[in-house]
């Protein structure tokens, strides 16, 4: 392993460990009838990954005019300072186009009303498929969402028919949506949400100055009177106003069928998964997602962005989600990749991820309030942890922070496995949070070969380092002396203190090649 002026090695060996309340040795309900993880490589970073000399979400020796979530995020969401270039808000005013009060809108599309400020206002009020619109849409098809209409999605929005049960990945049809920079899209009803389905792409990259913003329309009704008003509304501080964005995929998940395909997602969502790991469901980048999480159905509520078994070829970069009333973020098996997130402010989990998820993170930038539940939640399968193929992903540069109230910084189980590197966790001071690392319902496959954390920092003011007690694995973490407590300093922009012991690396990390040493590969 490179020598770093910090190394952190979590060591779960089970072989020492006596197990006890839930959890133990028979993983999880399944027992040893689960399959067992084919022989190879257990590494899971990737080319995706760039090496890093530092700790953190961005590097302590940036300029803060250079950092990365500056300029294209929701205004006062993470820097609040006076400063032009905190954030863009909505595009109120000034229609790019069209100015003749005329709405026009394509033909899958229904104009609402007059225009609004020189915008076009167009609903979309059925799935986006050559079933549901035979006159409009055809198999093959690219629709278009401009950004000199104000969009209003009416109702769950489908694009594709890829969540239904398929025999095979060429029963679904495929449709591209092209949605132009510095487009806005409202979800008009709580019951609102858009799924773009397997075999189905979207195409949603925004730019720096022209981000692509998802909110809701605040006070809707189904009247023009007051339709003004709701658009120009620039508050974005509500949650489960909306839905959220949903992508599914061919990805690998650890539910399927002896057909590899048709899992049943949860809320309601159709089906999802396969045998593609490189499968694509589009970009997503520059994109900010806001107020969202309708609670579907009870205790079943949408996260702002959820991933069903999304594969590596899918581009998720430079996202914001902010004010979801569930998880910001949420992987459900699948390797979809991540980089420059920024979640704030979720009421539940920030990232959630489970069902054998092996993708990549990078660059994670997360802030909570005072009722958020966990930074990370990680699960493998509940009902049998040695559900393969395993949960383990690769996480770097990820600082979460917490707030009086909150829970945990990050809570691992259910047979998880994972990476998690060259990262900071911190409370934000005062009466402390639920802690900072809780590890339990884990079976006696996942040990040093399956979960490893590697140059992080903790600082849990008020609350323990690890959870203890009920926790199988927590004190186990403690003991070892494997995680380094320390104040990192961070400034008003969540950087770090470069002079603080352990923050800047004597080299960068190369993760994979970490990975490897700490596996004995």
């Amino acid at each position: 392993m490179q020598q770093k002026k910090l190394a952190i090695s979590v060591a779960l060996f089970s072989s020492i460990i006596t197990l006890g309340g839930c959890g133990g040795s028979s993983g999880g309900g399944g027992g040893s009838s689960a399959p067992q993880e084919p022989a190879g490589s257990l590494v899971t970073a990737t080319d995706f990954m760039e090496p890093t000399d530092y700790l953190g979400a961005s590097d302590p020796r940036t300029a803060t005019d250079n950092l990365w979530y500056r300029d294209w995020i929701l205004p006062g969401t993470v820097v609040t300072i006076e400063d032009a270039n905190e954030g863009i808000g909505l595009m109120k005013t000034g229609g790019p186009s069209n100015n003749s009060g005329t709405n026009t809108c394509p033909d899958w599309a229904v104009a609402r009303g007059g225009q609004v400020n020189g915008y076009n206002v167009c609903e979309i009020r059925t799935d986006l498929t050559s079933a549901a619109q035979p006159n409009a849409i055809s198999d093959g098809d690219t629709l278009n969402m401009t950004n000199d209409t104000k969009w209003i999605l009416t109702t769950r929005v489908e694009l594709g028919n890829g969540n239904a049960e398929l025999s095979s990945p060429s029963d679904a049809e495929s449709l591209t949506l092209d949605i132009q920079e510095g487009t806005e899209i409202f979800g008009g009803r709580n019951q609102s949400w858009l799924v773009v389905t397997r075999g189905s792409t979207i195409l949603a990259e925004g730019t720096v100055t022209q981000p692509i913003t998802f909110s809701s329309l605040d006070g809707w009704n189904d009247t023009d009177a007051t339709l003004e008003s709701q658009i120009n509304n620039d508050n974005l501080d509500g949650n489960g106003e909306w839905g959220g964005l949903v992508l599914q995929g061919f990805g690998p998940v650890n539910q399927q069928s002896a057909d590899n395909f048709n899992v049943d997602a949860e809320a309601d969502l159709g089906f999802y998964g396969g045998t593609d790991a490189g499968d694509s469901s589009g970009i997503v980048k520059y994109v900010r997602i806001a107020e969202g999480g309708f609670e579907v159905a009870t205790d079943e509520e949408l996260n702002g962005l959820t991933v069903f078994g999304g594969g590596s070829g899918t581009t998720i970069d430079f996202v914001q989600i902010n004010n979801n009333l569930d998880d910001g973020i949420e992987f459900f098996g699948g390797t979809a990749n991540a980089r420059h997130l920024v979640l704030t402010d979720n009421l539940d989990d920030s990232i959630d991820f489970d069902l054998g998820w092996q993708g990549n993170l990078q660059y994670v930038l997360v802030t909570r309030s005072g009722i958020s539940d966990r930074g990370i939640e990680s699960d493998n399968d509940g009902s049998n942890f040695n559900n393969t193929p395993r949960t383990r992903p690769t996480i770097a540069n990820i600082t979460i922070i917490s707030a009086d109230g909150d829970g945990l910084s990050a809570k691992h189980r259910e047979g998880m496995g994972g990476f998690i590197h060259n990262s900071l966790y911190v409370h934000a001071g005062g009466a402390g949070n639920g802690g900072c690392i809780s590890v339990n319902d884990q079976d006696s496959e996942i040990n040093s070969r399956e979960l490893t954390y590697d140059s992080v920092i903790v600082n849990c003011t008020g609350a323990d380092i690890a959870v203890t007690g009920s926790d199988e694995f927590a004190d186990q973490l403690v003991n070892l002396n494997s995680i380094v407590a320390d104040d990192p300093m961070l400034n008003a922009y969540f950087q770090a203190d470069e002079q603080v012991s352990g923050v800047i690396l004597n080299e960068a990390t190369d993760f994979a090649a970490v990975q490897a040493e700490v596996l004995g590969e």
